[in-house]
């Protein structure tokens, strides 16, 4: 597999809305939120955005307080962490006014459980003026959008949706190393449900499969004849 980015419509999309962030006009609010299933390719895309913005990337746990997570940010920032969370945030607010960077937050979902981590956030926002980009489960938007104070402060949102056809025929070429009939794509298709990180690991069988038998392209009923199965509890 070629460990290349495909610009499938998430990606592109995800693109714009970074965009929008970083360039805003004075007095626009700049919080961003991503959502998506699990598998929609949200880690990866902010992975490849990280590298385009020189970003801030911190990933919320289950055990997180607000002293934690100003910990991993200090940490991110190259700050050794200090014995209070205000202190904390005063130094994270310093860095940033001095080099804005935006600031990426995994796995939002857990700072549902604690109030003070969100409204953390939107302080860092207000005082720092960076971008803050939540990243969450599908679901949580319906969630944050009753938290008057921080959702006014979301500009730009986006729902990672389920790769299509499309999607899927740009991932294959960008990543699969062997070419695959327009069959197999759709099978590949359906069978991922639209989830890029299934469409992973099946073309990965599929190229490892064409590979082993030497083949430059793989048809679907080449495949079918192997009697394999692309993933895990699935018909072949």
């Amino acid at each position: 597999m070629k460990n290349q980015l495909a610009k499938v419509k998430n990606v592109v999309n995800f693109a714009s809305t970074l965009h929008e962030l970083v360039h805003r006009d004075a007095g626009m609010p700049g919080m961003g939120l991503v959502y998506g299933f699990t598998g929609s390719g949200k880690t990866t895309t902010i992975a490849w955005s990280l590298n385009q913005l020189n970003g801030l990337y911190v990933r919320a746990t289950s055990v997180w307080t607000p002293f934690a997570m100003y910990r991993a940010l200090l940490k991110e920032l190259g700050i050794s962490p200090l014995h209070s969370a205000a202190k904390m945030m005063d130094a994270a607010v310093e860095q940033l006014l001095s080099n804005p960077r935006p600031l990426f937050v995994d796995e939002t979902d857990y700072l549902l459980k604690d109030s003070r981590m969100l409204e953390g956030l939107r302080d860092l926002h207000d005082l720092a003026n960076v971008p803050v980009i939540l990243i969450g489960m599908e679901g949580i938007e319906t969630k944050l959008v009753h938290r008057k104070q921080l959702a006014r402060r979301i500009s730009q949102w986006l729902e990672f949706a389920p790769c299509d056809v499309q999607d899927t025929a740009l991932l294959a070429e960008t990543c699969c190393a062997v070419q695959l009939g327009d069959d197999l794509l759709q099978l590949l298709h359906k069978q991922s449900g639209g989830s890029i990180g299934q469409m992973v690991v099946g073309l990965g069988r599929l190229e490892s499969y064409a590979r082993a038998q030497r083949l430059q392209k793989l048809t679907l009923s080449q495949w079918q004849d192997s009697n394999r199965k692309l993933f895990l509890g699935r018909a072949a």
